[in-house]
């Protein structure tokens, strides 16, 4: 039989007893809402690269 780990997840300060991936995967999440909360507090938006076509070449001689 496969052994399931389990690990501490905690709500407030109630802890939890749930399944090791599970416990990953909330805090995947709750990683990504802190970054996402994060990067809207300071306004930091994704780049928009644009892609610069040259028409001409210059040649140092």
């Amino acid at each position: 039989m496969k052994k399931d780990t389990y690990g501490w997840l905690f709500v407030d300060k109630t802890p939890l007893l749930y399944k090791k991936k599970n416990v990953d995967r909330q805090q995947k999440i709750e990683t990504w809402l802190n970054l996402y909360q994060l990067t809207k507090v300071l306004g930091i938006n994704k780049l928009k690269l644009k892609k610069t076509i040259k028409t001409s070449i210059n040649y140092i001689i």
